[in-house]
């Protein structure tokens, strides 16, 4: 059967309203080329296949997730009938079906589809140097979602290389398309010409590298790459989402770099723009709950408390009351308000995460006890110690029950009900001392170091409350050999497990070997802050008093003044 010159003339006008930003417009032009379809014989199974592809494109746009996997699952059902499993033109929809994936945090879907593309891809007789870029960089995301940092970089690296030679400096030259791929492999699908095909390839590319550097804590090449990103999207979309994912991304660098102006700075902007363009989608609900987690590890509690209720408010608009987004939404919010004193309020998000997961997955379930466990740490810190146990225990049960004694997160809770006891100050008996060996024993199991070290130092300071200072001393050695062993010999971490070790020590009488600690936390911290710095002042203090015990005044004097 012939094309459809209406037909063909219309998927030229949706991809024309799509490369102008026009979604909303594209995607009436879609779905009035699929009314015709649906109802005429002479518009062909491929016709139909585009339409729904270039319909479920707008949708994405939209961020209407749902809806986009949708079309784009009924334009490959279409084309699998029309053209069989190995066709190349099948590529571009397993690629888009790929990105909803992401978006919606399904990662191993994605990894499917992405892996699905590049088998299609390299199917192709007469592939070129942007069909070669275009499998790298999805072979990139798929290393990268695969935790292997290293490969992801190497992929995405080969990927900016091809895609400079391709486009050089023009490659930026855009003023009016979305910054994902999707129109490029529309041209493909619709079979435009090749000049139409004017993408910020390597501005995507960017931001991915970015990214990986970011999760390899190479923070300042990560930044390098999202502030070329950032100038180059700034200046091809304007006021865009993918200028507000930047913006989001550079913050979290900024909050883990103490960097607390330029975070909030930052965050402030992505939230105005993700408020302005996005609308009651599924999209902006999840950038509120990101941003609202962000904001509380910031402590800025009023913008993450209205990220939070407005993330809720959208959810129950969009999945109604008893949905699990809208159960997680709830927890977080409950642990943000614990956080804020506002117990009343907490316990209540609590509870209404507490009967929707009890609704989905049972009263015996992992979710439930998930939400059971933060209850109980709430009402812990609130001193309501026989509601908080009640609530830890039935977390704990649940998770052995599920997932064995070594579970990792049971390794949490019993570390958690140890801790209990040590705020009620019950440091003799063994219901304190129990429950942190069983939690050290799992965690190193697991072979989480930074939570072996707090379950040590929560034993250290029972031994020190029982005034045993040999085992107290013992456990916080320990702590020092496990945090070398995790962050080498130099880290400002080992330097604050050298002066808990010297408080212990001093606190026992050994003046000299605290001094000998003290003495290696001054090397460390003068090696990572250089000598002036209030840090190295702290350790200089903490020197000058060990003299002064040993009765050397003329340095412990100088050591002060110092």
């Amino acid at each position: 059967m012939e094309s459809c010159p209406v037909v063909q003339t219309m998927l030229r006008i949706g991809n024309i309203l799509l490369c102008t930003g026009e979604a909303g417009k594209a995607l009436d032009c879609f779905s009035e080329i699929l009314g015709i379809g649906y109802s005429s014989d002479t518009v062909t199974a491929i016709e139909v296949a585009n339409a729904l592809y270039g319909r479920g494109c707008a949708q994405f746009c939209l961020f209407y997730l749902a809806d986009a996997m949708k079309s784009f699952n009924e334009s490959l059902n279409w084309k699998l009938a029309a053209l069989g499993d190995d066709d190349p033109g099948l590529a571009c929809i397993f690629y888009q079906m790929a990105h909803v994936y992401l978006e919606q945090s399904e990662h191993e879907e994605a990894i499917t589809c992405f892996e699905e593309y590049a088998r299609l891809q390299k199917l192709e007789s007469q592939r070129n140097l942007h069909d070669n870029a275009e499998i790298c960089y999805a072979e990139g995301i798929v290393a990268k979602l695969q935790e292997r940092q290293d490969d992801a970089l190497s992929f995405y690296n080969q990927a900016l290389a091809m895609f400079d030679t391709l486009f050089g400096g023009e490659h930026e030259k855009v003023a009016s398309i979305h910054v994902s791929l999707v129109l490029w492999f529309y041209f493909q699908c619709i079979s435009l010409p090749s000049n139409h095909l004017i993408m910020f390839c390597s501005v995507s590319s960017q931001f991915d590298i970015g990214c990986i550097h970011s999760a390899m804590n190479d923070h300042e090449d990560a930044l390098s790459h999202f502030q070329i990103c950032l100038l180059q999207r700034r200046r091809l979309l304007g006021c865009h989402v993918d200028v507000a994912n930047v913006l989001y991304e550079m913050a979290s660098i900024y909050a883990q770099q103490d960097r607390a102006q330029l975070a909030v700075k930052c965050m402030a902007e992505s939230d105005r723009i993700y408020n302005t363009t996005l609308k009651n989608n599924e999209k902006l609900i999840s950038v509120l709950l990101l941003s609202g987690k962000l904001w509380k590890s910031l402590a800025i509690y009023e913008a993450a408390q209205t990220n939070f209720e407005q993330a809720l408010e959208q959810a129950i608009t969009v999945y109604g009351q008893e949905h699990e987004l809208v159960a997680r939404i709830l927890l977080s919010l409950g642990e943000l308000l614990q956080e804020m004193n506002e117990m009343t309020q907490a316990l209540f998000c609590f509870d209404e995460s507490i009967q929707v997961r009890t609704k989905l997955d049972g009263q015996d379930s992992p979710s439930v006890g998930q939400v059971k466990y933060s209850k109980g740490v709430a009402l812990l810190f609130h001193g309501k110690f026989e509601d908080a146990s009640i609530c830890l225990n039935r977390a704990l049960t649940i998770r052995q029950e599920t997932f064995g004694e070594f579970d990792a997160d049971a390794g949490d809770i019993l570390n958690t009900l140890g801790y209990m006891q040590l705020r009620k100050g019950n440091v003799f008996g063994e219901e304190v001392m129990d429950p942190f060996m069983k939690a050290l024993e799992i965690r190193r199991a697991v072979g989480n170091k930074s939570k072996v070290v707090s379950t040590l130092q929560n034993i250290a300071s029972v031994y020190k409350k029982r005034k045993d200072y040999g085992a107290c001393l013992d456990t916080h050695a320990e702590i020092v050999a496990v945090r070398q062993e995790d962050y080498g010999f130099d880290d400002f971490r080992v330097s604050d497990s050298f002066i808990s070790l010297g408080n212990i020590q001093t606190i026992a009488g050994k003046l000299a070997d605290a001094n000998a600690s003290y003495e290696e936390a001054l090397r460390i911290r003068t090696l990572v802050n250089g000598y002036n710095h209030t840090s190295v002042a702290q350790v200089l203090f903490k020197i000058g008093s060990i003299h002064s015990r040993l009765n050397s005044y003329d340095d412990a004097k100088q050591l002060f003044e110092e």
